[in-house]
């Protein structure tokens, strides 16, 4: 359906017309606006007179609720009319009730919300359950927006908040069954943004991390949860965090073999890794911030080594002797530097050198024996060789 107008009133109360929002609904007409969203709670339902005037004025002592009812539905068609002729035909009436009909490319997040619900109680594929579960979720961007006029507005809320939080646990054991733990962690840290208090999605939430490798992070959490249910109670934690709990305890054994395996596997592949590491220049930069801030909590130094071929002007350089010497020179390193050592081509006949663990004087002469073995190979006066080395960290 093309969406001419759209009301929300899941977080606020915002109707949009085109590229135009008013957000001032509310300010308008109070009452006005308890009656808009009464009505369309009870979409479809003929809400009979009496009804209206006990939801929306109670006890009070107004002379003549029925006249007071017929004023305000004519300023609410009104005030709906300037938005959009389609929002006024939406308050249809007859016999004596009022209801809300609501017209084609005419969108309402609330009614949407209800009848995604709906469809959620029917027989259907699991990834159209996921999709639907997707759709209702993305829609709620919070508690539904209820004047204090709307005398059962309270309820309203708690059902809609409700069938939001219903919704999300069953995405998430539809999540589970395939493992999509990253997925479920999203679904938790958005839902608990609307309802930071429910122990299911902090629960669901502490498995996930579980499962991501991030034990230390759920235990912190868990400990939070039983504190405060101890605080806030007085008891000790419910049946489930405490199945929770036994889950995790024996997820442990599970997760030190993991890291056992993950080690063997880290340690089989830097086996194979003779010399230094090569690189290109953004995976060079990153490792350069990773060392500097080593460098600066441990107060130890590593030195950054440039080598340069040629005099830096490329029109005096022959591109076939250069490229041979080039790749002579990248041997060279492979075969002279230590494991350790970062290397990087950084512009087409420089080479980016990062050497921990040295002091100046054995970093020097690192430069200085490759410089040799170059020099071995290409003559001085056909490929110039230049080098330079300066100190990162502690030392100035």
């Amino acid at each position: 359906m093309d969406r001419e107008v759209e009301i929300r009133l899941l977080g606020g109360c915002v109707v949009r017309t085109g590229d135009e929002v008013i957000e001032n609904l509310p300010q308008r007409s109070r009452k006005g606006a308890a009656l808009m969203i009464y009505l369309i709670l009870h979409r479809g339902q003929p809400i009979p007179a009496p009804r209206l005037i006990r939801e929306l004025w109670g006890r009070s002592s107004n002379t003549n609720p029925e006249n007071a009812l017929k004023t305000m539905v004519s300023r609410l068609r009104a005030m709906l009319e300037e938005i959009s002729p389609k929002l006024s035909a939406c308050v249809a009436s007859g016999q004596g009730a009022y209801r809300w009909e609501n017209q084609s490319g005419v969108f309402v997040d609330v009614l949407e919300v209800l009848s995604l619900s709906d469809r959620l109680r029917q027989e259907m594929t699991e990834s159209e359950r996921i999709t639907c579960c997707q759709q209702l979720l993305s829609l709620y961007d919070g508690d539904l927006y209820a004047p204090e006029d709307m005398l059962n507005g309270t309820s309203a809320v708690s059902q809609l908040h409700r069938i939001y939080l219903d919704t999300a646990l069953n995405l998430i054991e539809l999540k589970r069954n395939r493992e999509n733990w990253s997925d479920i962690l999203a679904i938790t840290d958005a839902a608990l943004k609307i309802d930071d208090m429910d122990e299911p999605l902090q629960i669901e939430r502490m498995r996930a991390l579980v499962h991501l490798h991030r034990s230390n992070e759920a235990m912190r959490e868990y400990r939070e949860l039983s504190d405060r249910e101890r605080r806030l109670l007085d008891a000790e934690p419910g049946e489930d965090l405490q199945t929770f709990y036994r889950e995790m305890s024996q997820a442990g054994s599970a997760l030190r073999y993991n890291i056992d395996v993950l080690r063997g596997k880290l340690t089989e592949e830097s086996d194979r890794q003779a010399g230094p590491f090569f690189c290109d220049m953004e995976t060079f930069r990153e490792i350069y911030h990773i060392q500097i801030r080593n460098l600066e909590r441990l107060g130890s130094t590593m030195f950054l080594g440039l080598v340069m071929l040629g005099d830096g002007e490329k029109k005096n350089m022959d591109p076939i002797v250069y490229s041979g010497a080039f790749a002579a020179l990248e041997e060279i390193l492979r075969r002279n530097l230590r494991r350790g050592d970062i290397v990087t081509r950084c512009d087409d006949y420089v080479m980016a050198l990062l050497l921990p663990t040295v002091n100046y004087q054995s970093g020097a002469m690192v430069m200085e024996r490759i410089e040799h073995i170059f020099y071995s190979a290409y003559p001085r006066e056909r490929v110039p060789f230049h080098s330079r080395i300066t100190p990162l960290g502690g030392e100035s």
